[in-house]
This record gives C-alpha cells, sequence and structure tokens, in this order.
C-alpha cells in the first residue's frame, strides 16, 4: 500500500467511527440523534395518556432528566396524605373552568375540570404539555413569552417570577412531594421518594 492510499483509508475510518457515534451513540451513552429526535417529537399537546414520561431531556445543567411515573401519579392515591387520586388540574392548571382558580393561578383553558372521561369527548380539547407554556431557560420560541406568577417569597413578600420549565416543575413536585412526608414521613424510607433537597433521586447526573 503506498502512503497516499493509507491516509485516505485512515480519513473514511476516522469519519465513519464519528458517524456511527452520532447516530447510534457510544455504547454508555445515548444516541445523539435519538436524542434530539426524542426532544423534536415530544409533542407540545395530546388526548393520549402516558403512561411514563421523561422530563428535561434535554437538560443542559448538571442535574439531567427525571423519568416520571404517569400512571401511578394518576390513579394510585397519591395526594399529600394518600387517601385520594391526584386531580389532573394539580399539575394540568390551565384545564380546570376559572372559577376553581386559586391564587396564583389565574389561567383557565377549559370550561370543564379535566378528567379521564372528559378527555375521552370528541369535542375535549388536547391536554398541553407543562413544555407548552413553561419553557427551558433561554430557549423561548418566537412570538411568545415566558409564563410568570405571584409567589411569597421565605419572609412572605410576594414578588413576581417568571415560570420557565424548571421552577414550574420544582414548584410543583416539590410542593408535594414535601407535604406528603410532612403528613407520613415513613414515605421517606421508600425508594425511590424524595424530597425538595433529594436532588439525585429524582434526576439523573449529567
Amino acid at each position: 500500500m503506498n502512503k497516499t492510499f493509507l491516509k485516505v483509508f485512515t480519513l473514511v475510518f476516522i469519519l465513519t467511527g464519528f458517524i456511527i457515534v452520532l447516530v447510534f451513540g457510544s455504547p454508555t451513552s445515548e444516541p445523539v440523534f435519538a436524542r434530539t429526535l426524542a426532544v423534536a417529537h415530544h409533542p407540545l399537546d395530546s388526548k393520549d395518556l402516558p403512561k411514563k414520561v421523561t422530563l428535561a431531556k434535554d437538560s443542559t445543567s448538571d442535574h439531567g432528566e427525571v423519568a416520571f411515573d404517569h400512571d401511578t401519579h394518576s390513579f394510585k392515591k397519591y395526594s399529600p396524605d394518600g387517601k385520594t387520586d391526584i386531580s389532573c388540574a394539580e399539575c394540568h392548571h390551565t384545564d380546570q373552568p376559572a372559577a376553581a382558580l386559586k391564587p396564583p393561578l389565574v389561567t383557565s383553558e377549559r370550561k370543564e375540570l379535566l378528567t379521564v372521561e372528559s378527555l375521552k369527548k370528541a369535542d375535549a380539547a388536547a391536554v398541553k404539555s407543562c413544555r407548552a407554556c413553561h419553557f427551558q431557560e433561554g430557549n423561548i420560541p418566537d412570538g411568545k413569552e415566558m409564563a410568570v406568577g405571584n409567589y411569597k417569597d421565605a419572609k412572605g413578600k410576594v414578588e413576581k417570577r417568571e415560570l420557565n420549565s424548571e421552577t414550574a416543575y420544582h414548584v410543583n413536585c416539590n410542593t408535594c412531594h414535601d407535604a406528603a412526608a410532612k403528613l407520613r414521613p415513613e414515605l421517606k424510607k421508600k425508594p425511590g421518594f424524595a424530597t425538595g433537597n433529594d436532588c439525585f433521586i429524582c434526576h439523573k447526573k449529567n
């Protein structure tokens, strides 16, 4: 073999390896191409009821994605006291009548409270995902504005806060989990249960 052929062969070999890693991923990582597709194809609204959802799949911080079991949170008596199912509107807060809104919530986009049964109606609107309104910080779509809300700080002073996806998830999830831990301290010993201080029980590390 001459030197020119060896150089070309080596270059082709390196480029092929790079393309394989880009599309299929390394043995210890998720494929870059697959990860991009998963983010791009995540629906902003749907009438399908998911069983499991991966949140923050495109996180750029060291706090990576979160595996969220939508099915158990919806149907396994996951209220803080463990006695009732969680209402859909507990998370999908715009999917309830205006009269049912409680501060700091101000936006209603549904005249009838969202339930599994109401969603089956032919004329029922699809359910928005969190990211439809609570955008990732620094990634606000053209023509859109970040959701905002009035919240009390530790001293009781009301302040307006931008509710990006990170803030919205943490306000909802941590508030509920902390309340559950207070009412049922035994939950702290349950594998996978986290309070607001247990970041990496929920998050994967990036």
